[in-house]
């Protein structure tokens, strides 16, 4: 039984008749004859009654509508996503993203992807910066949402936002305006690993020696909500982008840092630079659109 059959039978079945329903089909009327009485032989049923030149649908045949119709239904949808998957108009894109690309940048894009192209689901999953990298070498995301630089052999397509300015997350006392190194040395600092951005961190503790400032081994967490958490619990300062603050965290104040100016969070977006399916291209392209 091929789907054509199952046209053909729709085309008859509206028409109860040959005539009309091959001139619908853009076809001669034996080969329709020819491809009814085929459908009923793989069948092994009659469809129509033929009696004083009129049709008229079988039990068997009325019965048989509706399925034949959901058939060419789910035919033609699957045509119609398989087209546009080659298109890059629908699919699954695999996006890569660390905790800071949620503040601001990656809900403005999803809601991008959605109004340009709702064909297309993106699967998102949150990463460290070195976990983006070696996922894309081994093809189990297509785009990254990552802090440079990045340490890697393989030649990246970036393309970066603008840089977010740190600043200081305290617990909330009400008052404090600004604070200095030294009081967060004094408080105790929260921070990620050293491995998650090695070179932010670096500069990071670096003005802290440069400042003169002595400090104790950073309480350490790889996941901004859990920094968030250890702050309102008053375990410490944390240091996060000035887009965190979109984060309505209950007991925690974010502010300025008084005595510094620590290098800003930078967040790219980041592809293999090689050839891409249709749907990372379309997506790529959308996502660097200014």
């Amino acid at each position: 039984m091929e789907l054509r059959h199952l046209r053909h039978f729709l085309a008859v079945a509206d028409e109860l008749h040959m005539g009309r329903a091959a001139a619908q089909l853009g076809m001669a009327q034996p080969p329709l004859s020819q491809s009814i009485a085929r459908l009923e032989k793989d069948l092994g049923v009659r469809l129509f009654e033929r009696a004083n030149r009129r049709l008229a649908l079988t039990r068997a045949g009325a019965a048989f509508v509706p399925e034949a119709r959901e058939a060419v239904r789910h035919a033609d949808a699957a045509l119609a996503l398989a087209r546009a998957s080659g298109d890059g108009e629908a699919g699954e894109v695999r996006l890569g993203f660390v905790s800071a690309a949620l503040y601001e940048h990656l809900p403005r894009l999803l809601t991008r992807l959605r109004q340009a192209l709702p064909g297309v689901r993106p699967k998102l999953t949150e990463l460290s910066t070195n976990d983006q990298i070696a996922a894309l070498a081994d093809g189990r995301i297509d785009i990254g949402f990552a802090h440079p630089p990045f340490a890697t052999r393989d030649r990246l397509d970036v393309v970066e936002f603008a840089a977010d300015e740190m600043i200081a997350v305290m617990p909330d006392d009400g008052c404090t305006e600004r604070l200095s190194l030294a009081e967060i040395a004094a408080r105790g600092l929260i921070l990620f690993p050293q491995a998650q951005g090695p070179v932010l961190h670096a500069h990071i503790m670096d003005a802290f020696a440069r400042a003169g400032v002595a400090l104790d081994p950073p309480q350490e967490s790889t996941r901004a909500l859990t920094m968030l958490a250890l702050v309102s619990a008053g375990l410490g300062v944390t240091l996060l982008p000035r887009s965190t603050r979109r984060i309505g965290y209950e007991g925690v104040r974010y502010v300025p840092i008084a005595d510094a100016t620590l290098p800003p969070m930078v967040l790219a977006m980041i592809a293999r630079a090689r050839p891409q399916p249709p749907i990372v291209r379309r997506v790529w392209r959308l996502f660097a659109e200014r």
